[in-house]
Parts: structure tokens; C-alpha cells; sequence
């Protein structure tokens, strides 16, 4: 595999701010979930599941991903980031903005907030798109990871857009728009556009680097990232511009086999590991991916069968069953190494350092890994079967859950060199 070029990193710090609120986010979204279960028997679009969608996505998904990367362009393609001041900006901005349009579609008396909190939201997002942008404009070439992430921003950018506008509507009425159909195209282009094409390329180069897997064919990733470009494009227009039903159902056709090529990538390179050890990384992976799978399945049915709760249950399982296993087990891989290299590295030589694997309590880990399994798959039994108890019980797992993520993020941040 391609060695990383760590020198090109941004300072720490800079990560430190994206990752530190992602977790803390993280929590305040998960403190929402046992009182969602009257908006899992119906219609998808209400006002307090797009705000606790916007919530968790935003504040905990994006942010993590901003924060990987500002991490990963830089050390992986060698080219450092074209302004730290611009992503530090980006930051501020963009908690300050999402905070009033989460609180704007919450809160019915509030609702004139949504237009600023959608603007300023979208000022950080063109914020850090103009930044990746002219940090690829240094590059002379663009390898495969390189293109999914440049790509996934040009879809971040028209995605946030598509938002905006829909920010104004609901503040201010200044459009008339299919809102139902738009939310549908924001959602193809942020979901399936930017957050499965950012996994898609960082999964080429995380997943062989934790698994020590070499010499994979990735022709499955060449092929899902022109399935992406073409059809992501297609599935937005077709809703925004309402194009025919069975135009609109294979451009998703196509999406979904963009992520079956993915889903099959992960196996080749995982078929190639060197590391045997099914540790909670790799747990967590397996979990995630097989809970993309079963979530794409459940999307593609809502074309055919005309049930109102098939939205909530594809929506649930790629939300908790996918990101939340996928982003905490890649967590518990990235933030040891940044902390150590930050803190740990300059005493090499001089006295002993930590390992990584124990700057991550493996039990605490471990554990968290059981409890949030249990908890999808109680809640999915409760949105399902429309059991109150049992999805109630399962969000409280749920938060316990983020709990033990939110000490093995402060055990890892606050570690220190045992006398």
C-alpha cells in the first residue's frame, strides 16, 4: 500500500476541533432518540425527524468527516491543505449555522431561523469546498482516492445548495418547490453523493491499512465510482426536475449497484488481510457494511411496495446500523495514532511510548461494540413491529452506547505515559 505522507498533516489541533465535536454532538442527538417513536409509524417528513436527521448528520456524521478529511487529503495525496485559517473559520461557522437550522426545524415558533441557519451552513460548507478544491488545484495527478473525494465535494457543494434553497422556502416562502421531492434529491446527492463516495475512497486506503491487506484488485472501485458520477447526477435531476418514475428508479438502481461494487471491494481487500484479529474494528466494519447492505435493499423497495414505515427502517439502518458502527470503529484507529504522533512521537528514542492499541480501553471498546448491535437491532424490532418498550429500551442501549465511545474519546485524548 502507499505510504502516507504524515509531515504533510495539518496541525492536530485543527482535527482535534471536528473530532472532539462530532462526539459531543454525537450525544446530544443520541439524548433525542427514545422520544422519536411516534415519528417511526408514518410519513418520513416531519419536522423533528429532519431535525434530529440534520442533528446527528451534521453534527456528528459531517463533522467527522470534515475532520478526516482535512487528515487524510493532505497525507494521502501530499499535498498540504491549501488554508488551515479557511477550515478553522469553516468550524465556527458551520456549528453556529447548523445549531440555528436544527433549532429552527425543531422548534415550530422558531422557524424564521431556518433560513439563516441554512445560510450560514452553507457559507461553511462553500467554505471548506473552495478549500479542497484549490488543495487539489496543487496536484499535477489524481489517483482513485483522490478523485472519489474530489468528486464526493463537488456533490457536497451542489447537495448544500439544494438545501439552501430549501431553507428559504421554509423561512420565507421565496420559492415554489416540490418540497418532498427535493428533500429527496438532497438526500441522494449528500447520502449517496458525498458521504458513500467519501467512504468509498478512504475505505481504499484505511481499510488495507488496519488490515494489513496488499495486492487487491480495486477494479470494483473503478467501476463503483462511475456508477457514482453518473448516476448520483441523474437521481438528483430526476426529482428536482421530475423526471418519469421508471427514469428516477434506475438512476437509484444505479446508485445501489455503486454500493454493491463497494460492499464487494470491502471483501476483496478484506479476503487479502494479513491481520486475522477480529477486533471491535473489524467487528464494527462487518456490521456497518452488512447493515448498508440490508439498507439499500429496503430503499429500493420503496419504489414497489407502498409502505410508509420502508423509508424510516432504510433510513434507521444506514443512520445507526452503517455510520455509526463505521465512523466509531474507524475512530477507535485514527485517534490513537493523531494523539500519539502529536504527543508521543517527539519522545521516541528518549523514553518508552505507548502502543496504540493501548491508548483504546479494548474492553470499553468491546463493549460498546455488543451494547450498539444490540441496540439497532432492538429499535429496527420496535420501528418494525411498532413496539414502543422495545424501541425505547434499544435507545437507551443506544445512548450508553455513545457514552462509551464519548470515555474511550476522553481516555485516548487524556492518555498518559504509565510510571
Amino acid at each position: 500500500m502507499r505510504g502516507l505522507a504524515t509531515e504533510m498533516a495539518p496541525p492536530f489541533v485543527l482535527v482535534a476541533h471536528f473530532f472532539i465535536a462530532s462526539v459531543f454532538f454525537l450525544m446530544v442527538s443520541l439524548g433525542f432518540l427514545p422520544f422519536l417513536f411516534e415519528e417511526t409509524g408514518g410519513f418520513f417528513l416531519t419536522p423533528n425527524l429532519a431535525s434530529f436527521a440534520h442533528l446527528y448528520l451534521l453534527g456528528f456524521v459531517m463533522m467527522v468527516i470534515f475532520g478526516a478529511m482535512y487528515q487524510l487529503v493532505p497525507v494521502v495525496l501530499e499535498v498540504s491543505v491549501f488554508s488551515k485559517d479557511f477550515a478553522y473559520i469553516q468550524f465556527y461557522m458551520y456549528v453556529v449555522g447548523f445549531v440555528l437550522l436544527v433549532v429552527g426545524l425543531y422548534t415550530p415558533s422558531l422557524t424564521a431561523l431556518i433560513p439563516y441557519g441554512a445560510i450560514l451552513t452553507y457559507v461553511s460548507m462553500l467554505i471548506f469546498c473552495v478549500n479542497i478544491f484549490l488543495t487539489f488545484g496543487e496536484l499535477e495527478e489524481i489517483n482513485l482516492v483522490g478523485k472519489y473525494l474530489l468528486v464526493a465535494t463537488i456533490f457536497l457543494f451542489i447537495s448544500v445548495t439544494l438545501g439552501l434553497f430549501m431553507g428559504l422556502v421554509l423561512g420565507h416562502g421565496l420559492f415554489e418547490i416540490n418540497i418532498i421531492s427535493w428533500v429527496k434529491a438532497h438526500a441522494v446527492g449528500t447520502l449517496g453523493g458525498f458521504v458513500l463516495m467519501i467512504v468509498s475512497g478512504v475505505a481504499l486506503v484505511l481499510i488495507p491499512m488496519f488490515s494489513l491487506a496488499h495486492n487487491f484488485n480495486d477494479m470494483a472501485s473503478k467501476i463503483a465510482f462511475y456508477l457514482f458520477c453518473i448516476f448520483v447526477p441523474v437521481s438528483i435531476a430526476g426529482y428536482i426536475f421530475e423526471f418519469s418514475k421508471f427514469l428516477i428508479v434506475f438512476a437509484i438502481f444505479g446508485v445501489a449497484f455503486a454500493v454493491f461494487a463497494t460492499i464487494y471491494q470491502l471483501g476483496l481487500i478484506l479476503a487479502k488481510r494479513v491481520r486475522k484479529q477480529n477486533d471491535y474494528w473489524f467487528k464494527s466494519l462487518v456490521f456497518s457494511f452488512f447493515s448498508l447492505f440490508f439498507s439499500i435493499l429496503v430503499w429500493l423497495a420503496t419504489f414497489f411496495v407502498d409502505i410508509f414505515r420502508l423509508p424510516i427502517v432504510a433510513g434507521f439502518l444506514f443512520c445507526f446500523g452503517f455510520l455509526f458502527p463505521f465512523i466509531v470503529g474507524h475512530i477507535y484507529k485514527i485517534l490513537p495514532f493523531l494523539v500519539w504522533y502529536d504527543k508521543f512521537s517527539p519522545l521516541v528514542g528518549k523514553q518508552k511510548v505507548p502502543m496504540l492499541h493501548d491508548m483504546i480501553h479494548a474492553n470499553v471498546a468491546d463493549f460498546q461494540f455488543w451494547s450498539m448491535g444490540f441496540a439497532v437491532f432492538a429499535m429496527l424490532i420496535g420501528i418494525v413491529f411498532q413496539i414502543y418498550i422495545v424501541f425505547v429500551i434499544g435507545a437507551i442501549v443506544m445512548i450508553f452506547s455513545g457514552g462509551l465511545v464519548l470515555y474511550n474519546v476522553y481516555y485516548t485524548f487524556t492518555y498518559k505515559i504509565k510510571e
